[in-house]
C-alpha cells in the first residue's frame, strides 16, 4: 500500500510541470513558433519519464482497457520523438508552419488528457 501512495504523490507532483509544459508548448506552437532545441530535448526525456511512471502507475492500479491504451500510445510516441528528436530526425517537421500548428492541436489534445489524469488521482 504504502508504495501506490508513493506512485501515485510521484505522478502528481510529476503532473505539475506536464501540465506547464504543455501549455506554454501550445501556445508557441499554435502561434507557429518553435521551441529552441536547448530547452526541447529535456522536455521531450521528461515526458517519456512521465509517461513511463504513469504507465506503471495505471498497471498497479488496474484502471480500464482505455486508460492504458491512451497511456501506452502516449508513452510509445514520446520515447519515439524523444529518441528521432536526439538524432535531429525531426527538424523537417519545423520547416512547414502549418505542421507545427497541428502540432499545437495535438499539444492541446494531450493537456487535456493529462489534466483528466490529474482529476483521477485527486478525485
Amino acid at each position: 500500500m504504502q508504495t501506490y501512495v508513493i506512485l501515485v504523490n510521484l505522478v502528481l507532483i510529476l503532473t505539475i510541470p506536464m501540465v506547464i509544459i504543455h501549455v506554454v508548448i501550445a501556445l508557441i506552437s499554435l502561434r507557429c513558433l518553435i521551441v529552441p532545441r536547448l530547452i526541447g530535448l529535456p522536455i521531450a526525456i521528461y515526458e517519456s519519464i512521465y509517461y513511463m511512471v504513469l504507465l506503471a502507475y495505471v498497471l498497479l492500479s488496474h484502471y480500464g482497457a482505455a486508460l492504458l491504451g491512451i497511456t501506452a500510445l502516449f508513452l510509445v510516441i514520446h520515447v519515439g520523438g524523444a529518441y528521432l528528436y536526439v538524432n535531429g530526425a525531426l527538424s523537417y517537421l519545423s520547416r512547414n508552419r502549418s505542421n507545427i500548428r497541428y502540432y499545437g492541436y495535438y499539444e492541446v489534445a494531450e493537456l487535456i488528457f493529462i489534466i483528466m489524469v490529474a482529476a483521477l488521482l485527486i478525485h
